[in-house]
């Protein structure tokens, strides 16, 4: 249990004292995470991971820039599968009013007023409710109906961990929505730890029976990575890198079009990434069933 006190925030068991930093509190457990308290406390405006952008304090024509480079960068996959949105209306189609965590937000909203999700974060930016660490998540056993977590377990140094924290704050037959790259470069640098292979990504949530999964990234996504780190590995100039990297950003649209067509057996084993949509069981789900929801070109094991 939180108690208030002025600008900090007090554990009434343990007695440990959280600060509040432009009325985000700041929970993270300074014991556990690559995160430290402090360093959110010496700047009000510290972003953490910082997503790479720093919430963009450019101005002008520079802004500008970057905002057409991100648009390159972050152009979306024409690939069709479950959103978080849907799985939010099939959520609320069990629970009317659920009670959303959205970890490692990152900027994006859900839902409506009513409905309004929890926005956690290792960032402090416009709509985040608490800063806190996956590891260690600040809320107490069964507190929410659904989990999203989109573009998050790579980042985090123990993913078993950070789901089995999904596990706790879920209410029994709760659901998480995940999605997570597979073949994707290293993006937010030090911040970036993991990958997994569609069937790897559904034996982290092995304690999940699958309502939706699959696809999210197809292999014209991959291409368009791989051209992006191939053209900007050619030059060694700081001009050549700017060169070849606008080519590379100006090459991702149309090659990540490409996702629709190619994302079908066997090209699931070269997926950029995978979704996961699954409601929380009693007990794990046995490897030996898990592995024959393997749906890649490879022949199927026999279990």
């Amino acid at each position: 249990m939180l108690v208030h006190g002025g600008g900090s925030l007090k554990c009434g068991i343990c007695g440990t004292v959280y600060p509040i930093v432009g009325g985000v509190p700041i929970l993270i457990n300074d014991e556990n995470s690559v995160f430290s308290v402090t360093d959110y406390v010496a700047a009000a405006g510290y972003d953490g991971a910082g997503y790479g952008r720093e919430w963009d304090r450019a101005r002008g024509l520079r802004r500008l820039a970057h905002r057409i480079f991100r648009y390159l960068a972050d152009a979306p996959s024409n690939i069709s599968h479950i959103s978080d949105e849907e799985a939010i209306a099939r959520v609320r189609a069990v629970y009317p009013h659920p009670r959303i965590l959205v970890v490692g937000a990152g900027g994006r909203t859900h839902g409506n007023d009513t409905d309004r999700p929890t926005y956690m974060d290792v960032a402090l930016g416009p709509g985040i409710d608490v800063i806190a660490d996956g590891h260690d998540i600040p809320f107490p056993d069964g507190a929410f109906d659904l989990i999203i977590a989109i573009a998050v377990l790579e980042h985090v140094a123990d993913p078993p961990r950070c789901v089995d924290e999904f596990r706790r704050v879920l209410r029994p037959g709760g659901f998480v929505y995940a999605i997570t790259p597979f073949l994707q470069p290293v993006h937010m640098g030090a911040y970036d730890f993991t990958r997994f292979t569609p069937l790897g990504h559904r034996r982290l949530f092995r304690w999940f029976d699958t309502i939706d999964a699959g696809v999210a990234l197809g292999t014209g996504t991959v291409m368009a990575w791989a051209v992006s780190s191939f053209l900007e590995s050619i030059p060694s100039g700081r001009l050549g890198r700017q060169i070849f990297g606008a080519i590379g950003l100006l090459l991702r649209p149309p090659l990540r079009r490409l996702d629709r067509w190619l994302h079908a057996p066997p090209h699931i084993d070269g997926a950029g990434g995978c979704f996961f949509f699954g409601r929380l069981r009693d007990k794990p789900v046995p490897d030996r069933i898990i592995l024959r929801e393997y749906r890649g070109g490879f022949p199927r094991p026999q279990v």
